[in-house]
C-alpha cells in the first residue's frame, strides 16, 4: 500500500516545475524513477539515508547567532569565520599578524561555528530535501523548512545578507574577498528549498521572504568590496564567486540574471583557467593540487546545475572535457599524482563528476570508469542516493 500511495504521489508531482538544484537534476530524476520502479540498489540506497535520518529530524536548527565571539559590527547576526590556513607567527611575542601555511588547517578556525554551522545546513537540507522528493514523507520537508526558516529568515536568529566578516585573519585589517567561499554551504542549503517547494510546510510567505533574502544576499555579493575582489580572482576563488552568484540569483528568481552569469562570467573564467593539456596551473601551485583541481571542477558543475535552466550546459565544453580527461587517470589511482597533494584525496568525489558528465553528454568511458572507482565510504545523504549506481 505504500508503494501504491508514493507512485500516485510522484506520479502527481515528480518533479516543482522550474525547479533546478546544485547538484544533478538528471541524477535526481534516476533516482526517483528507479525507486519508484523497486530497483533494489535506488531502494537500498534510499532506505539506508531514511534509516539514518533520526538525526537530521531531531537536530536543533542552526544559527549564526550561535557564536560566543562578536564580529567587528557586535551584531551577531552578520556571519564570522577564520581563514583556515593562516598560523600565528612563532617569530613574534604575540604571533600577529597570522601567516599562511597552505593546506594546514588551524583549528582556531572551530572557535567560530558558522562555518561548520553553515557546512551541517547545506548537508541536511539538502538530504531532508531529497528524501522528501523521494518518498513524499511531509517530516522530511517540515524539518527542512524549520532549518530554512531559523538560518535565513527568523527576524532574531536569522543571517544579515552578506559575508563581510568570512575568513578573517588576526592581526590583519585589509578587506578580502576570499572568505566569500564559505557562502557556498548556505547557498546549497538556499537552493534546497526548491526541493520542497511543492510542501505545505514550505509556504508562499516563506518563498517570498526566502527571494527578498537571495536578492538582498546577490545585491551584496556584487556590489561590496569584498565581493568585486572575488570577482577578480583567477582560481577556483572565481569561479565559486560565480557558482555562489548562480545559486543565490536562482533563489532570487532572476533567470536573465542565471542567464548572464553563465555566459558572461563561468564560460569565459573557466576556459582562462586551463592550460592546453588540461590542467589547472593555479590549482597546481597548491600544496592539496589534486584536491583543488577536482574542487574547480566541483564549481563548474555546481554552477552546470543550477545554469541549466538558462541552457547553459557547461560540460560541452572543450576545456572541461580537458581537464576531466587530464584527471581522469589519478582518480582511479590518486598515487600516481605527480604534484603535491599532502593530504589523502578522496576518489568517490572524481568518480562523481566523471558520472555526472558521463550522463551528461553520454560519454560510456567516463560512466565506466566512475563505476570502477565507485562511490562508496561517504556519509549516509543526499549524495549516498543520488550515486546509488555506483554504489
Amino acid at each position: 500500500m505504500k508503494r501504491i500511495f508514493l507512485l500516485l504521489l510522484l506520479t502527481v508531482a515528480a518533479f516543482p516545475a522550474a525547479a533546478q538544484y546544485a547538484f544533478s537534476p538528471e541524477l535526481l530524476e534516476r533516482l526517483v524513477t528507479a525507486y519508484r520502479a523497486d530497483d533494489p540498489r535506488a531502494v537500498k540506497a534510499v532506505e539506508r539515508v531514511a534509516a539514518a535520518s533520526g538525526e537530521l529530524l531531531a537536530m536543533e536548527p542552526m544559527s549564526v547567532t550561535a557564536k560566543t565571539q562578536l564580529p567587528p559590527s557586535n551584531d551577531k547576526r552578520d556571519y564570522m569565520s577564520l581563514s583556515p590556513y593562516w598560523w600565528p607567527d612563532p617569530s613574534k611575542p604575540d604571533g600577529l599578524p597570522y601567516i599562511r601555511r597552505d593546506g594546514e588547517r588551524n583549528p582556531e578556525v572551530y572557535d567560530c561555528p558558522e562555518r561548520e554551522n553553515g557546512d551541517k545546513l547545506g548537508y541536511a537540507a539538502r538530504t531532508l530535501g531529497v528524501l522528501y522528493r523521494v518518498t513524499g514523507d511531509e517530516r522530511y520537508a517540515a524539518k527542512c523548512a524549520e532549518l530554512l526558516r531559523t538560518w535565513f529568515l527568523d527576524p532574531q536568529l536569522g543571517m544579515n545578507p552578506n559575508m563581510t566578516y568570512a575568513q578573517l585573519i588576526r592581526g590583519r585589517t585589509a578587506i578580502r574577498g576570499t572568505g566569500i567561499i564559505d557562502a557556498r554551504r548556505m547557498c546549497f542549503a538556499l537552493n534546497a528549498a526548491s526541493l520542497i517547494g511543492d510542501s505545505p510546510a514550505w509556504s508562499d510567505r516563506d518563498r517570498a521572504e526566502l527571494r527578498e533574502w537571495a536578492r538582498a544576499f546577490l545585491y551584496w555579493l556584487e556590489h561590496s568590496v569584498n565581493g568585486l575582489k572575488e570577482l577578480h580572482a583567477p582560481n577556483n576563488h572565481g569561479l565559486w564567486y560565480d557558482a555562489i552568484r548562480l545559486m543565490t540569483a536562482k533563489a532570487a528568481g532572476l533567470d536573465d540574471r542565471v542567464r548572464e552569469i553563465a555566459e558572461n562570467s563561468v564560460k569565459p573564467r573557466f576556459a582562462a583557467q586551463v592550460a592546453a593539456d588540461g590542467s589547472l596551473p593555479k590549482e597546481l601551485e597548491r600544496t592539496l593540487s589534486l584536491h583543488y583541481s577536482t574542487f574547480v571542477l566541483e564549481a563548474l558543475s555546481t554552477a552546470r546545475n543550477v545554469a541549466l535552466s538558462a541552457n547553459a550546459e557547461f560540460w560541452i565544453m572543450p576545456e572541461a572535457q580537458r581537464v576531466l580527461e587530464f584527471l581522469l587517470p589519478y582518480y582511479e589511482e590518486p598515487a600516481a599524482w605527480p604534484h603535491l597533494q599532502i593530504k589523502p584525496f578522496e576518489r568517490r568525489r572524481g568518480a562523481a563528476l566523471l558520472y555526472e558528465a558521463g550522463i551528461a553528454l553520454g560519454r560510456s568511458e567516463w560512466i565506466d570508469a566512475a563505476r570502477r572507482i565507485g562511490y562508496k565510504g561517504g556519509k549516509a545523504d543526499f549524495a549516498d542516493m543520488l550515486f546509488f549506481e555506483l554504489q
